[in-house]
């Protein structure tokens, strides 16, 4: 939302009775459960992380299991999931039978992981296999009636496909006929009916009723080992003992923190479990992105997110699809050095086209339209659901991306929280304007022909209203800077891990002054921060150059703020250091 009079500013100062941010933002302090909050300082915890606890509605009689959460307390049986049971008898089968199951992936990084993880696992039991991520740009996402006869050509009788499928309808009745058997296992909405396939384990499906529906692909994709594993050790299948899963687990919290879905019990468990394995150093794979990537401290979910899925996701982007899982699946370590050095050039080369697609996206955004929907021709594909995460940010708007080609264009989307893109995406598909295409709430993909990118514009009319979006940002508590230090940053960080329904925590530093604010890097701003009581601290603001919070920075005039902040620990010298992360600017 942009606003841009002066009453319509003075109106929202009214009714929150905050002022608008740098961001045109309104920050309010998150309300919370005070009598929580005093049982959990009676327990002797620090102040602050009692606040944080009882604001995300911790409960106080199970503190112990949130911290720690253990995967046998939170993982309910597969079946709960809509065929599972009916996808693990088939699979099982094919397994006793020795017959070759193809494993058809997407190409991001749930997709990839998922893949990484029954392969992982096919190979750990002993079974003929083969998988498939298509191309990005030549095939685009989902299943195709070309890569479906390859593996069947190879003697695939059973295809797995892993985080697509669930709209695939004309793929999967082709090679049905063919007498090749598709178990679907994803997490994307449904159109108005299923595939065809043998099974779908879905749990967006409707007529799914395990309350999964937070889990990524590579979460699905983990119940089904746990199925298999089970069934297998029925069936005395085992000649020792059978995989042990939490070793995958390293696996399924890289593809869920990269898809960003929600943070609940589940997904926090496998998060949390996740990393301790990755600090085992259990993937050749990870290991060699990590050595890359120039990673010195503990892998947290801040890397997972933001240095080693980018780098699996790279190759889909811009290079070779099928990099970051055949790297997932690397047990030769020089080779999966040279993978991890390819992803991190392949990851420069993204960012480099990422920063021109986007500077030409921002020039065509209308402000007069509800959901921005941008196109163009020489955008690459491989950037454009990037590139339309930033507009989402920036204008807090659904956002779509379409790259033109001469008649079958590619389109990524990205979604504010109360707006469902999935589901818009499913209706343009059921009334013919798309090709075809799926999502989930925050994001979703589709094809459309070139002549029909005006009537789907047509299409978004009235589908978003503008003033009814959360323009509320919320921090946790107020802090002073006296305050912050290691032991606090530590005592925080109990938290972790941090995301969607689980957010890093955000604090109001109060009356302070900037000094020293200068341009790091290409696109940063650091200064140094100084509270009412002369109290100093780094602070760090990235990605601000020539965007509003730059350009508050550069016409700075020493005016007395508030500042909304992150905590982050800083290694250099082999001193450790916190300082803060700067997410907006309150002018007091």
């Amino acid at each position: 939302m942009q606003i841009k009079t002066k009453f319509d500013q003075e109106q929202l100062k009214n009714k929150f009775k905050k002022t608008i941010s740098v961001k045109n933002q309104i920050w309010v302090e998150k309300k919370y459960d005070v009598s929580n909050e005093m049982v959990l300082l009676n327990k002797k915890l620090n102040p602050v992380l009692s606040k944080l606890l009882a604001s995300r509605d911790v409960d106080p009689t199970n503190l112990e299991n949130y911290l720690n959460p253990r995967i046998k307390n939170v993982i309910p049986d597969p079946f709960v999931l809509s065929d599972m049971e009916r996808a693990t008898e088939k699979i099982i089968d094919f397994i006793t039978q020795k017959k070759k199951i193809g494993i058809f992936g997407d190409y991001d990084v749930d997709g990839s992981t998922s893949t990484a993880l029954l392969s992982k696992y096919f190979k750990q039991i002993g079974v003929d296999y083969e998988f498939y991520i298509p191309d990005r740009q030549s095939e685009g996402y989902g299943p195709s009636i070309g890569a479906f006869e390859k593996m069947f050509e190879s003697g695939c009788k059973l295809i797995i496909t892993l985080d697509c499928g669930t709209t695939a309808f004309e793929e999967i009745r082709f090679i049905r006929n063919k007498g090749v058997e598709i178990i679907v296992i994803d997490h994307h909405k449904e159109g108005e009916i299923l595939p065809d396939a043998y099974a779908v384990v879905n749990p967006n499906k409707k007529k799914d009723s395990s309350n999964l529906k937070n889990l990524c692909a590579a979460g699905v994709t983990f119940f089904l080992l746990i199925s298999l594993n089970r069934s297998l050790r029925e069936k005395k299948f085992f000649k020792s003992d059978p995989p042990n899963l939490i070793n995958y687990l390293d696996l399924v919290a890289l593809g869920t923190i990269c898809d960003v879905v929600k943070l609940d019990k589940i997904n926090r468990t496998f998060v949390k479990q996740g990393l301790k394995i990755i600090s085992s150093s259990s993937n050749l794979g990870i290991s060699s992105i990590v050595t890359e990537a120039g990673i010195e401290n503990e892998i947290t979910d801040y890397h997972l997110g933001f240095i080693i899925g980018p780098r699996i996701n790279a190759g889909g982007r811009v290079g070779k699809s099928s990099l970051g899982t055949e790297l997932l699946l690397c047990n030769e370590k020089n080779l999966a050095n040279v993978m991890a050095l390819k992803l991190g050039e392949y990851n420069n080369m993204r960012k480099n086209i990422e920063k021109k697609v986007q500077f030409q996206a921002l020039q065509k955004v209308n402000d007069d339209n509800k959901i921005i929907c941008v196109s163009s021709l020489n955008w690459h594909p491989g950037v454009i659901g990037i590139v339309a995460s930033k507009l989402t940010e920036k204008f807090n708007r659904p956002s779509i991306v379409i790259s033109e080609e001469e008649e079958v264009c590619k389109a990524s989307c990205r979604s504010v929280y109360n707006f469902d893109i999935g589901e818009l995406i499913v209706k343009a598909v059921g009334q013919g304007i798309l090709i075809s295409g799926g999502g989930h709430k925050m994001a979703g993909g589709f094809s459309i022909y070139k002549k029909n990118i005006k009537k789907f514009r047509d299409f978004l009319v009235d589908k978003f209203d503008k003033g009814n979006f959360h323009i509320e940002k919320f921090y946790d508590c107020a802090l002073n800077i006296s305050g912050i230090d290691i032991k606090l940053f530590d005592e925080i960080a109990k938290l972790s891990p941090f995301g969607p329904g689980n957010t890093k925590p955000r604090f109001l530093i109060k009356d302070c002054n900037l000094s020293f604010v200068k341009i790091v890097g290409d696109n940063h701003h650091s200064t140094v921060i100084t509270d009412a009581f002369g109290n100093k601290i780094k602070g760090i603001a990235f990605n601000t150059v020539n965007e509003d919070m730059g350009n508050f920075f550069q016409d700075f005039s020493g005016e007395i703020v508030d500042i909304v902040v992150t905590l982050k620990d800083n290694f250099w010298g082999g001193e450790r250091t916190i300082q803060v992360q700067i997410e907006d600017i309150i002018k007091s």
